[in-house]
């Protein structure tokens, strides 16, 4: 298909109905009236946050979490600044939520430090893992158990699911069900409205301990417990998750002695035979704000919902996107493959803002390209250090980042 320029509807009704009707092939029901995509709504829910009352129930399935994923994923607010509120509404020695921002920055310190092999196994397995792959049982969530079933569900009809709830669904599928952990880690990636490439997977990876010290599991009692025995309370299937972790272990794992099963994924070569006039900004799906700073520069700026991104993605992932880009009336909006749309734009150079994600860096690469350095939530002294440490456990991590995070604007330096 050649590249089209769009222009998105101001009524999100209409605009949710213009992209259903772009992109016929994306699954799914449309973005729901409480997923909002844009700075507008993300901030409404920074300053909704309770760090006190997350702390104490977010491992409840019904908890104070803050449900800032998806705008933290799409840089409506940045990670700093989410930091930065966040101490303004806690007392010193609430910093969990903190903490748990710092996981998002960890996660994303590894993509930048491992590209690729994100998707691969970064540590041998320290149990058996299996390699079956995903049924279609299991993505029509008709597994029969009605709590696994209302997990897949309720990620499919919202795009979101409780933290709590994906790691259970992700240690079901890997280790009782033996799926592999890379085409389940894809499945759920391309239905969240957060989906992010490093937090999913190595989410996942930590599962399945191929980036971690152990597996993850989990039985019933804990089941019940953090979902105030919703799903088990008229359950009447035999419960496979019964029992004390001891004979749960014994049950689910053989050790082994596999090496880590490492398989980039090449993208396919790119040559951009093309030297246009024009400077272009390109916006990715990483900075989808107004407040962005790149967005107050005077070139043209250009976001491109391209196919070889975004082919798999659950339909209200780009509703999201578009939501987002309602509010940036400056970028244009194209439809298409990336460099043929810049080709259409007469391009001779583009600039964009850093990131990891490999495959657009290579869709790039034969570009004159120039990368802003994105914003991070420590200063250029501790980022240096970090990086020179390398790939490192979050322990290790936090030691170089901590002190810094939970730095109050009233302590000395």
């Amino acid at each position: 298909m050649s590249p089209i320029r769009i222009h998105l509807s101001t009524l999100r009704a209409q605009r949710l109905q213009e992209l259903r009707a772009l992109f016929p092939n994306h699954k799914g029901a449309d973005l729901t009236e409480y997923w909002i995509g844009g700075r507008a709504e993300g901030l409404k829910r920074l300053h909704a946050i309770k760090p006190a009352l997350y702390e104490k129930t977010r491992n409840y399935i019904n908890g104070a979490v803050t449900q800032l994923s998806p705008y933290l994923r799409h840089g409506c607010i940045s990670l700093s600044e989410a930091i930065a509120f966040t101490k303004t509404q806690s007392a010193p020695g609430d910093n969990k939520l903190l903490f748990e921002f710092a996981w998002r920055d960890y996660w994303r310190h590894i993509w930048y430090m491992t590209g690729e092999k994100i998707h691969s196994e970064m540590e041998p397995p320290k149990v058996k893992l299996g390699r079956n792959p995903l049924p279609l049982y299991i993505t029509e969530s008709q597994t029969k158990l009605p709590c696994i079933d209302g997990f897949i569900q309720t990620l499919k009809d919202t795009g979101y699911l409780h933290n709590h709830a994906r790691m259970w669904l992700s240690s079901y599928l890997i280790h009782w069900q033996k799926i592999d952990w890379r085409e389940a880690s894809r499945w759920m990636h391309d239905l969240l409205l957060d989906g992010d490439e490093a937090s999913n997977s190595l989410s996942w990876q930590w599962v399945a301990s191929t980036f971690g010290s152990k597996p993850y599991f989990f039985n019933q009692e804990n089941l019940s417990k953090y979902t105030q025995n919703q799903p088990c309370e008229n359950c009447e299937v035999t419960c496979p998750f019964k029992g004390s972790y001891e004979s749960l272990n014994l049950a689910l794992f053989e050790p082994t002695t596999a090496p880590a099963k490492i398989s980039t994924t090449s993208n396919f070569p790119l040559v951009f035979q093309h030297n246009g006039a024009e400077h272009i900004i390109l916006f990715h799906d990483e900075m989808l704000s107004p407040m962005n700073p790149m967005y107050q520069r005077k070139q043209q700026k250009v976001f491109i919902f391209d196919a070889y991104f975004y082919q798999n993605w659950a339909l209200k992932r780009l509703q999201f996107l578009a939501d987002c880009l309602a509010e940036m009336p400056d970028v244009e909006v194209w439809v298409g493959d990336t460099l043929e749309v810049l080709k259409v734009l007469n391009t001779g150079s583009v600039e964009t803002q850093m990131t990891p994600n490999t495959a657009l860096r290579k869709r790039l690469s034969g570009c004159h390209i120039n990368y802003v350095e994105e914003q991070t939530i420590y200063n250029e002294t501790t980022k240096q250090k970090l990086n020179a440490k390398g790939i490192v456990r979050f322990s290790k991590y936090w030691n170089e980042v901590g002190a810094e995070i939970l730095k109050r604007e009233s302590e000395p330096a």
